[in-house]
């Protein structure tokens, strides 16, 4: 019993590291050497989510608190870039173009947006599987992960001399954040104001539109044995509420497991689940219909279960408004 608790917590863990990557059924719409600048531990340097990163910038470099509240020292003039998250590529591919002076050169098993990233060379797995000979064999100027990777791995990599920009990605502000660091230090900051500016307009566009009454009671589900759910504090709460909707669980902060019982209890008018990756080739939604102690909730009488790419709707990357009309579609589908 105790091994398969184990099993089960490390596979939902990497549920959510991955994630955190018609509504009929399922919606689809030249080397460098290697760097010498020190990395210092700063113990008392906390990074605040939603705030401009700490930056200090000379004429060699720059240094950013990053959100793990570590001082990184990237040179100026960096050309190697390495990503150990699928947010991470999405963001780099979307500020960048032909008159970019970096190159990505590494990604993860997972990174599989856009299809350029499908050229470059991967490193392994995002939490697990990543190798630190591989990374190093691409000889990065700079390497940007997230705080679901293992640190494990980035204090091997700083301890090596290699800068790793660690970032959060729990909210949708951390996405904004993001995109102006790494602005700064890719030398893109005219392209990162640029996409800033796009997806705030296509949030304005989504809340601009007509929303059901009263508004739905929506729970996002990420895996379904056991039912693990979205609750508050995540990037997906703040996605349900801007489609119009809101979170059956938004009392629960972050992401866990919920009872049979208490999903009758809260009565979801929407359960959106996921299809990707992650979903182990389980069909999520056939679950649920098929469940004889869900056949009274409001969701399933009418249906409204409904599967989305888990690529496009849970990866906090650029594509947040096409996650957002995703989620529209299925949870204001009676305001259309």
């Amino acid at each position: 019993m105790q091994n398969r608790s184990l099993f089960i917590f490390s596979a939902l863990f990497l549920v959510i590291c991955a994630c955190i990557c018609g509504c009929t059924g399922t919606v689809s719409t030249n080397n460098t050497p290697v760097p010498t600048a020190a990395v210092t531990e700063t113990p008392a340097a906390t990074a605040t989510t939603g705030t401009p990163a700490a930056t200090t910038a000379t004429v060699n470099g720059i240094t950013i608190v990053d959100d793990t509240g570590t001082s990184v020292y990237v040179p100026a003039g960096i050309e190697r870039i390495v990503s150990m998250a699928p947010s991470i590529t999405e963001l780099y591919f979307a500020m960048t173009d032909e008159n970019s002076t970096t190159k990505l050169v590494g990604r993860t098993s997972y990174d599989n947006y856009p299809e350029e990233a499908l050229k470059v060379d991967s490193i392994g797995g995002m939490t697990t599987g990543s190798s630190i000979e591989t990374i190093i064999s691409k000889n990065p100027d700079l390497i940007m992960t997230t705080t679901m990777v293992d640190m494990n791995t980035v204090n091997q990599l700083r301890a090596n001399g290699y800068p790793v920009l660690v970032f959060e990605i729990d909210k949708l502000e951390d996405i904004f954040e993001n995109i102006r660091v790494m602005g700064k230090v890719l030398n893109e900051e005219k392209n990162a104001e640029a996409l800033i500016k796009k997806i705030n307009g296509e949030i304005d566009e989504i809340k601009a539109k007509p929303h059901e009454t009263p508004l739905p009671k929506t729970m996002y589900a990420v895996a379904a044995d056991p039912m693990y759910v979205a609750g508050s504090e995540t990037y997906l709460d703040e996605l349900i509420t801007l489609a119009g909707g809101i979170n059956t669980y938004a009392d629960t902060p972050g992401y866990g497991i919920v009872t049979t019982e208490s999903i009758i209890e809260r009565q979801p008018d929407v359960i959106i689940v996921i299809k990707g990756p992650m979903d182990s080739g389980l069909n999520m939604r056939e679950q649920i219909m098929n469940n004889k102690e869900l056949a009274d909730i409001p969701a399933v009488k009418t249906g409204r279960i409904y599967t989305v790419d888990d690529d496009i709707v849970s990866r906090p990357g650029p594509r947040v408004g096409q996650a957002l009309e995703i989620l529209y579609s299925c949870i204001s589908e009676n305001a259309q």
